[in-house]
């Protein structure tokens, strides 16, 4: 248990983990419903956070040549836990998340949405084995990004049709916010340089391989996302959402730390004014 502790806080840390997919399941819930729906959103937030962590052990599998060569102190690589183990979690964390789904279609009285779900893990099978050309997508970083990203296309799909949202220009504006969101907080994930052994920058994160473009990729998105919102819901809370974190961006922008934490409560405070508005 202590070193399933350690794991996790090194690869899965739960407050941050936790905080994700609750603001992310809020978001969801928000533009596909007027009404405010607590359990719902709880149950979209287990499904999104199991998913998370079944997708992190998947990757521990995925990336262990990259990972054994150039972060030999990562836990699994220092043996703090097996890939036995690992199976074990993975398998939890699957089951785990499909309950969460079928207990969202149970609590809109919707469960034949569940197969919406289906495509989400399907999708997540595809990326567990690169689409089966994971050769051509080692050597294509932008494509390998777009072609992971896309998992995020079927989320408001999803929710859209768990709760009978109807289509308008309005939910699909909402949608592409929605999107693009995930792209920014993935890019912020990996918003860093990372140093193998050898004293060389690992070619894996956004801000090695783009560079300054990095930044603002990352500025434009939440700009745009800002945009999409007010235009969408004609609160002026948005556009000064979007205004300030874009100042705080540029005259943070040589600071990546503070630059992630703009980006990370941008997200966090335009998700907590669609779900209370």
């Amino acid at each position: 248990m202590r070193n399933f502790r350690a794991y996790l806080a090194e690869r899965f840390p739960l407050v941050i983990t936790s905080v994700h997919a609750l603001a992310t399941a809020a978001f969801l819930v928000a533009i596909a419903s007027t009404e405010i729906k607590h359990l719902l959103t709880l149950a979209v937030a287990g499904s999104f956070f199991f998913f998370m962590l079944r997708m992190r052990v998947t990757d521990e599998f995925k990336d262990s040549h990259h990972d054994d060569q150039h972060y030999p102190n990562r836990p699994v690589q220092r043996g703090i836990i097996t890939k036995k183990q690992l199976e074990v979690i993975g398998v939890v964390a699957f089951a785990a998340e499909i309950s969460c789904a079928l207990a969202a279609g149970w609590l809109t009285e919707n469960i034949t949405a569940t197969f919406f779900y289906a495509l989400i893990i399907g999708f997540s099978v595809l990326t567990r084995f690169e689409f089966f050309v994971p050769e051509f997508l080692e050597r294509h970083f932008n494509l390998y990004f777009l072609s992971h990203q896309a998992i995020f296309i079927l989320y408001p799909i999803w929710i859209f049709n768990l709760v009978k949202t109807e289509v308008t220009w309005q939910s699909i504006a909402f949608a592409i916010a929605f999107i693009l969101f995930m792209a920014n907080m993935e890019i912020m994930r990996k918003y860093e340089i990372r140093i193998n052994p050898a004293g060389e920058a690992v070619q894996d994160t956004y801000l090695t391989v783009w560079k300054s473009w990095a930044f603002w990729i990352l500025f434009s998105i939440n700009a745009l996302c800002a945009a999409l919102l007010f235009v969408a819901t004609q609160q002026p809370i948005y556009a000064i959402a979007g205004l300030l974190s874009s100042i705080l961006m540029l005259y943070l922008k040589k600071n990546t730390e503070l630059t992630r934490a703009v980006v990370a409560l941008s997200f966090l405070f335009q998700t907590g004014v669609c779900y209370l508005l």
